[in-house]
């Protein structure tokens, strides 16, 4: 036996069901999907973790939580608190560079608020992989931002405005002045891998290159005073907390300890495969924490 619906009832439940089961989302708690980028300021005390979606949260005490949202629909690769401002910067997919605040709203809610963006443009007729950044160093003065890019430059940005100072760009000619022509020869730079403050003079950096050179820049004389000549790629380095030393790692898993010193070329102190003696997979992240002798 056939059973008839009645099409005006079922239309009539549809819109009750709708008035009655409709959900709209009024507020988002906890990890965000699929994250992309983390950052951690020990100043503030706060951990942001941003997303494919090109959303972002920051996280502080228990209960604190302040989400934001880019414009774009690009992925967060890359996160920075700048040194004790309160204020953030964002990379995108797209290359693009965000600057946000933290503010205080009108009933004493703390939100993010987008101040600036920027995208870094080349020469005309330049190809992209000149001016996509893959590393940001914000300097421990607050007044300027490191880009190194896939095309092997470091190319210097003010704060807040996003001015880029063309004349401090460290450029593939300054960096290879002083390296030994068979060196040079038989290997280009690469892209630019690492970005590093010497934490007991801010007016050095050090600067990696993916094919193995890492150099120690002087920002006021704008030069390279040291080369270390790397015959391995280079996945990350470190500065032990003296300024003293450095350490590299590398795509064969091993990592070397280099002096700091008068030698404008010095040799590693050590060279250590922990996983070897044979190579093995690479050392991505590398960094130098002292302990103390209670």
């Amino acid at each position: 036996m056939k059973r008839f619906r009645r099409h005006g009832n079922e239309l009539h439940r549809e819109r009750i069901k709708q008035d009655l089961f409709q959900f709209n989302k009024t507020v988002e708690h906890g990890f965000p999907h699929q994250p992309s980028a983390l950052a951690y300021s020990p100043a503030l005390q706060l951990m942001a973790i941003g997303s494919r979606s090109g959303a972002f949260k920051i996280y502080g005490a228990p209960e604190v939580e302040i989400m934001a949202l880019h414009d774009e629909t690009a992925a967060v690769t890359q996160i920075h608190f700048l040194p004790e401002q309160g204020q953030l910067v964002t990379l995108l997919d797209d290359n693009s560079l965000h600057l946000w605040k933290l503010k205080k709203s009108s009933d004493g809610l703390s939100m993010l608020k987008r101040e600036s963006h920027f995208e870094l443009k080349g020469q005309p007729g330049a190809p992209p992989s000149v001016t996509t950044i893959t590393v940001v160093l914000p300097h421990s003065s607050g007044d300027v931002l490191f880009l190194g890019t896939e095309g092997g430059c470091v190319f210097v940005v003010e704060q807040p405005s996003f001015r880029e100072q063309e004349a401090r760009t460290i450029t593939h000619e300054a960096v290879l002045q002083n390296v030994p022509d068979d060196y040079r020869s038989r290997r280009s730079l690469g892209s630019v891998e690492a970005l590093q403050e010497n934490p007991r003079n801010p007016q050095q950096i050090l600067v990696g290159y993916s094919r193995g050179l890492v150099i120690l820049w002087d920002l006021q004389a704008s030069q390279a005073t040291h080369h270390f000549l790397g015959d391995q790629q280079l996945e990350s380095v470190a500065w032990q907390r003296d300024g003293r030393q450095i350490i590299s790692s590398h795509s064969d898993g091993s990592f070397h300890q280099w002096p700091v010193s008068n030698d404008r070329l010095p040799q590693p102190l050590e060279k250590t495969v922990p996983y070897g003696p044979y190579p093995c997979k690479a050392i991505p992240k590398i960094t130098w924490l002292a302990t103390k002798q209670r």
